[in-house]
């Protein structure tokens, strides 16, 4: 008796252990929307090393009104759209959000912006790809 209650307390740990070490959530290593977007504005300060305040301050508001756009895009869509549905939702938000972008940086700058969030998007179209069933 005592060895199955053993056995059924190491079952048990060993459940709870690989439960704990997926992380919270079920997130993605990259973590959610407000992390790839403090990571892109970051990436962005680092390489452009001109930038004056008022791009930061533009570029700040920018970043900002992006991650509550697309935090409340994602609530609804989840709750009502499709996965294609919310693809083009998102390309739109990603196309205004670069538009204002362009706006506040220069030539030399922008092409800067667009070598860190260029790669990024390829790496998701791929990472999207191999995950469809066709």
């Amino acid at each position: 008796m005592k060895k199955i209650q053993f056995l059924a307390v190491i079952a048990f740990l060993g459940l709870s252990f690989s439960a704990f070490s997926q992380g919270p959530g079920g997130r993605r290593a990259g973590g959610g929307p407000e992390e790839m977007i403090k990571r892109e504005k970051q990436a962005l300060y680092e390489k452009v090393e001109d930038l004056n305040s008022d791009q930061k301050l533009l570029l700040d508001g920018i970043y900002e009104e992006f991650q509550v756009t697309l935090e409340e895009t994602m609530k609804e869509l989840r709750s009502s759209g499709t996965r294609e549905g919310m693809r083009e939702k998102m390309e739109t938000l990603r196309a205004e959000k670069d538009a204002l972008i362009r706006d506040v940086l220069n030539e030399d700058q922008y092409a800067i912006y667009e070598s860190i969030s260029k790669p990024r998007a390829r790496r998701k179209e791929q990472e999207s790809g191999q995950n469809s069933i066709d």
